[in-house]
């Protein structure tokens, strides 16, 4: 008599476990992270970086959308709207950034308000290339005091296989 109520306590338990997990939020759904204060420069092209690595997740074009999110309001004005920029990072310079395999970033200048950051990536086709990624302070608005992405070289070195 015993092992039956075990075995019903461990099936009442086994319920309330796939309830409880499947009535959660799902892991892989990721809302957009805004530019705040206190996230420093090089945690800016992380969250970007992170984001192209894996553009379609949690829904297509999500790592554009982030890349977007960060982006200066000076380089929007460039860059933008969202749909122009989606554009611009599915031509051919950028392309590159959608859906790589890694990144490594490096740190070239530290300023109070500036910074310039070498990238390097490895392309989902097995190929490297780098950029140069200039972050900067915003000065007023909403965002005022966020590193956000202020420009973004062309490839500066492209080579087809590593």
């Amino acid at each position: 008599m015993s092992l039956v109520i075990r075995r019903s306590g461990m099936q009442k338990l086994s319920l309330i476990i796939l309830i409880i997990f499947f009535s959660s939020k799902p892991a892989f759904t990721q809302e957009i992270l805004m530019p705040d204060p206190s996230i420093s420069p090089k945690r800016v092209i992380e969250i970007q970086l992170r984001a192209l690595k894996q553009n379609d997740i949690p829904y297509p074009d999500f790592g554009i959308k982030q890349t977007w999110a960060f982006a200066h309001p000076k380089n929007r004005l460039i860059t933008g709207p969202l749909e122009r920029f989606a554009i611009m990072l599915k031509g051919p310079n950028y392309q590159l950034m959608l859906n790589h395999s890694q990144h490594t970033i490096k740190p070239v200048v530290l300023a109070e308000d500036y910074a310039l950051f070498n990238v390097m990536i490895i392309t989902a086709t097995k190929h490297k290339a780098s950029f140069q990624w200039e972050v900067s302070i915003v000065k007023s608005g909403n965002y005022r005091g966020s590193w956000m992405t202020s420009a973004v070289s062309p490839p500066m070195q492209f080579k087809d296989t590593i």
